[in-house]
């Protein structure tokens, strides 16, 4: 396949996706703003009931902001993490800002533009990119750009979409997030204008939200746009399934994005590792691996996300589905459903009562799977905290705030380590080639470039099993649950030729 161009210096990196209201407050006192309710750091359970008035809110808050994470940014370090990926910041009216108002004003809690320069300036003396989440698909109601466009001001009203009516064509009918024009030329000039006020103060990645959803045209116009500012940013689309299935699959012809959330490989290794379902892992793998070769080897490889439940909660939780033929692995809403609705209040009650109720191998389960994700093409993206353990169900059990206080630090030294030899080996994982062979019990992962190969074998067995082959003590990079010569269950052996 023909190569296109995507971005070198992204080849090789360890992303981290950040929620930043969940992830860290330094001492800077938060402002008052009226209707926020801010929570204690240590309280984790999030607030899941509705408010007395029936309605889900997410306005409750935790401080996290962008002078936190310039705190926490020698942690990131060592944890090998050199790609930071934030959530949208902007000020919205909500924690989790998807329902954006003005992008190019930061929400008050998380900092300001000038924060958010000097995140992108202290990350870049560590070698550390940053990436920021947009989103042009949809505003939020209360953004002064729609409240205007209501009051019937004309340049605005052309930023919307609207119905025969007259009324306004809300984003799959949530009436706080009504859908943008993007033929509008009015509203592509205020994109530009985002776009060039990110890239100007240091961004070097731009995820789109629900960018497989995005036309044709508008992608390409976004992208000459943030190319001709910077043609080193590295542009990510939102898409959940296999680009190859898509009408428009984006990144096949060099014009749109560059790389993909790539949830089919999260499928893939989730499932293997729960349930050895090897079918489903090779068939998505045979999908993947005709992608263009450049854009595998940027391509977001997270096993969760904010849209899913916790990688350790699909590996170990009850109610996961498991049914390849019915979804994702984080699709577990079906029981709640009924004719023309959902049973939020009993769904959330499910997350609650079943909150960290994992099975007893989950731990193992999490440390195999994030060694898969470490090694396959691509980029690894790690949810933030995910590292430490957390566990927890969809939005908004896993965005509960990061434990600090309170980690499970075999874990959080598995991830360093993987860290470690993702750097040291930079020469074989940035772009080398890769073979995969699995059955229900066995992985077997090859990666070669001119500078050598790097080899490992996994297991989901549950029992003790030879290697297989012999390696050198100085062979080896990386030991889980296995002593030489055996390897144990959820083992894993790699090694460098």
């Amino acid at each position: 396949m023909s190569q296109i161009y995507v971005p070198k210096r992204f080849y090789g990196r360890t992303g981290y996706q950040i929620v930043v209201d969940r992830f860290y407050r330094d001492q800077t006192p938060l402002p008052y703003i009226e209707g926020r309710k801010v929570k204690s750091w240590d309280d984790w359970m999030p607030d899941w009931q509705p408010d007395p008035d029936g309605v889900y809110r997410n306005r409750y808050y935790y401080g996290g902001n962008l002078g936190g994470i310039i705190q926490k940014l020698d942690y990131i370090e060592s944890m090998g993490f050199n790609l930071i990926l934030l959530g949208p910041i902007s000020k919205t009216n909500t924690y989790h800002h998807y329902d954006v108002e003005d992008q190019t004003v930061i929400d008050p809690y998380i900092g300001s533009m000038a924060d958010f320069a000097k995140l992108c300036k202290e990350a870049h003396k560590r070698d550390i990119l940053v990436g920021v989440d947009l989103v042009f698909n949809h505003f939020g109601s209360q953004s002064e750009f729609f409240q205007k466009a209501m009051a019937g001001e004309g340049y605005f009203k052309d930023w919307f979409e609207w119905k025969e009516n007259g009324n306004p064509v809300y984003w799959y009918g949530f009436t706080d997030m009504p859908e943008t024009n993007k033929m509008s030329a009015n509203f592509k000039e205020y994109v530009y204008y985002v776009l060039e006020t990110y890239i100007r103060n240091g961004a070097d990645c731009i995820r789109l939200d629900l960018g497989e959803n995005l036309p044709e045209s508008f992608m390409q116009d976004v992208r000459k746009k943030i190319k001709d500012l910077n043609p080193e940013v590295l542009i990510v689309s939102e898409m959940w399934g296999l680009a190859t299935k898509k009408d428009n699959p984006q990144i096949f012809d060099g014009r749109q994005a560059d790389s993909i959330m790539n949830y089919p490989m999260a499928d893939d290794i989730i499932r293997w590792v729960r349930t050895g379902n090897h079918l489903h892992f090779n068939y998505n793998l045979s999908e993947i691996s005709k992608y263009p070769e450049n854009v595998q080897n940027v391509l977001w490889n997270m096993l969760d996300s904010h849209d899913t439940p916790r990688a350790k909660t699909m590996l170990g939780g009850a109610g996961i589905q498991d049914d390849p033929f019915k979804g994702g692995p984080w699709d577990i809403e079906e029981p709640w459903r009924y004719p023309g609705g959902f049973d939020t209040y009993a769904f959330r009650k499910f997350e609650a009562d079943n909150d960290s109720n994992l099975h007893k191998d989950s731990d193992q389960m999490l440390m195999l799977a994030s060694t898969i994700q470490y090694l396959v093409k691509g980029i690894p993206v790690v949810f933030y905290a995910t590292e430490v353990g957390m566990d927890g169900y969809k939005d908004p059990f896993c965005r509960k705030p990061f434990s600090w206080n309170s980690q499970n630090e075999t874990i959080r030294e598995h991830y360093r380590k993987l860290g470690m030899v993702r750097k040291q080996n930079a020469d074989i994982l940035a772009d080398g080639d890769m073979d995969i062979i699995c059955d229900s019990e066995l992985m077997f992962i090859t990666r070669r470039s001119r500078s050598g190969s790097i080899v490992a074998i996994l297991s989901r067995n549950n029992a003790e099993m030879p290697v297989g082959f012999k390696a050198r003590k100085q062979n080896i990079l990386f030991q889980l649950n296995s002593n030489d010569p055996n390897i144990g269950s959820y083992g894993a052996v790699v090694c460098r030729f």
